[in-house]
């Protein structure tokens, strides 16, 4: 197969894979066609990139359209300006921060768990002071003082 643009001949590989040009510079700049690179930032965890391309770009737009991602999407690269969707603001509540921990209350939870009581036992002794068993749980584990 020969190369729309300057005539060479194409690599098998490259005409299997449904191109029509060469990969010299020139046919290239002429020839590739761009797309729309979306990058959606993820909490916790690395970015997610999505082309606006088939079923997966489709797809990819719903989500955004119902405000499935917790933060806003960047488009990273946008070849077309004819290429336009529109993704709606969603305002998501702060996360409560956690109570800060009391010293006397962690001292009593090591001081019980020095003495050799698990969790549940240390729950029935400490009732009257309303510690939670993931309280507990999180003094225990915690750097004596």
């Amino acid at each position: 197969m020969k190369c729309v643009t300057c005539g060479d001949e194409i690599l098998q590989e490259r005409a299997e894979l449904g191109f029509t040009y060469c990969t010299r510079k020139a046919c290239v700049r002429e020839n590739a066609k761009g797309f729309t690179v979306v990058e959606i930032g993820q909490t916790k965890t690395n970015a997610e990139y999505v082309v606006l391309e088939g079923a997966a770009g489709e797809r990819a737009l719903k989500d955004m359209r119902e405000g499935k991602y917790r933060r806003d999407p960047v488009v990273v690269k946008r070849e077309s300006a004819t290429t336009d969707f529109d993704v709606p603001k969603v305002g998501f509540r702060k996360a409560k921060a956690q109570r800060p921990v009391a010293p006397n209350r962690m001292k009593f939870v090591q001081a019980l768990q020095a003495q050799g009581f698990g969790v549940d036992e240390i729950l029935r002794r400490g009732s009257y002071m309303n510690l939670t068993r993931s309280e507990v749980v999180r003094y225990m584990s915690a750097r004596r003082r």
